[in-house]
């Protein structure tokens, strides 16, 4: 999530989401009767002599909604909020009913609250590294793929085929292809990425040092172990145990570790764990949960969506560390498989 301003004494964040995992931030943080200002589009109706009254116009305006309700969708690729217009950039925009804006990764707005509570500036400015990316490549003389690790989220930008044939081939023949793995690795990186490259054999070293070349070099790493290329080896590569000792500490990391414990107090039936909303609320309430972890398609095991909000809140104001889970990575298919949500508890409430 790129902040671009926020003064919480004045109560307004200008922000752009990125990723899935600010889309759940920023569904934490709109409350009913915050002011939305953002960027939308109304059907205008022009009283001209030779217009259709039953027609109109749809024009790009930039509005400030009155927030009434904002959810989720099941894909979490988007947040609809509904509410009511406040004020219009086009003074031809009526006022009157109530009225939706679709936010996506990509899209920029304003968020306006009388106050912020510590919990909210927490999470606008988070302390805990999540904001740490990686980009992957898996390489070799045939095939590329590049992909981007943002928290828990996987997402492969592209593949590349080099249209080189055999095993062998003389470096003149493989420099438009390596140009081009190169160009799109410096296209896609932002500042701060870390860039990891793999893939069997040695043709990764060759991409590797040709970053290094474009980019700062300390950024560039190459990882052994991994035999896949294209998306199946982007995929592959944060399975790779050398990536695991680089990434050390990241977000990614941390969950596979909460879920890996988690598995295990459950196989040895310690009740210092707690699975499916019903019982993560139970623990919330009474203050024991530690950590919790919750996949992105939560939704789908007909969760409540303000009670799910409700309940991380309160886990973090309760100093418990909260996490979103890809549900295509394994430990997220991990945690669908108990309900969508898991938490490691500070000590036991009861056997389930």
């Amino acid at each position: 999530m790129i902040v671009t301003e926020f003064n919480p004494k004045h109560g307004q964040c200008s922000l752009t989401i990125e990723s899935a995992e600010d889309l759940w931030t920023l569904r934490r943080l709109i409350s009913q009767g915050d002011v939305l200002v953002t960027r939308s589009s109304r059907v205008v109706k022009r009283e001209e002599e030779f217009s259709r009254p039953d027609k109109g116009e749809r024009v790009k305006v930039t509005i400030a909604l009155s927030v009434e309700e904002a959810h989720l969708d099941n894909s979490l690729e988007r947040i609809r909020v509904r509410g009511t217009i406040i004020e219009a950039s086009d003074e031809s925009v009526t006022k009157a009913g109530s009225h939706s804006v679709i936010l996506s990764p990509g899209h920029s707005l304003t968020l306006r609250k009388k106050v912020w509570s510590p919990l909210q500036i927490r999470l606008v400015r988070p302390s805990n590294g999540s904001s740490k990316r990686f980009l992957l490549v898996a390489v070799d003389r045939r095939e590329a793929g590049i992909g981007t690790l943002s928290g828990s989220h996987l997402s492969v930008s592209t593949t590349i085929e080099s249209g080189l044939g055999g095993k062998q081939g003389d470096e003149q023949s493989s420099r438009p292809y390596v140009s081009k793995v190169v160009d799109l690795i410096a296209q896609i990186a932002r500042e701060g990425d870390e860039i990891v490259v793999g893939g069997p054999g040695n043709f990764k070293n060759l991409i590797a040092n040709q970053t290094r070349v474009r980019l700062p070099s300390h950024l560039v790493s190459v990882v052994e172990g991994l035999d896949l290329t294209g998306a199946d080896g982007v995929r592959a590569l944060i399975k790779a145990e050398s990536f695991q000792n680089l990434a050390k500490g990241s977000l990614i990391i941390e969950i596979q570790q909460l879920v890996a414990e988690v598995v295990k107090r459950i196989s040895m039936s310690d009740p210092k764990v707690a699975y499916s909303l019903p019982r993560v609320r139970d623990a919330a309430a009474a203050g024991a949960v530690e950590a919790c972890a919750v996949s992105d398609n939560v939704f789908a095991s007909g969760v409540d969506e303000e009670g799910l909000v409700q309940v991380l809140n309160t886990i973090e104001e309760q100093g418990g560390s909260v996490y979103l889970a890809d549900s295509s990575m394994e430990f997220g298919k991990q945690i669908s498989s108990f309900g969508g949500i898991v938490a490691l508890l500070r000590y036991a409430l009861r056997a389930y």
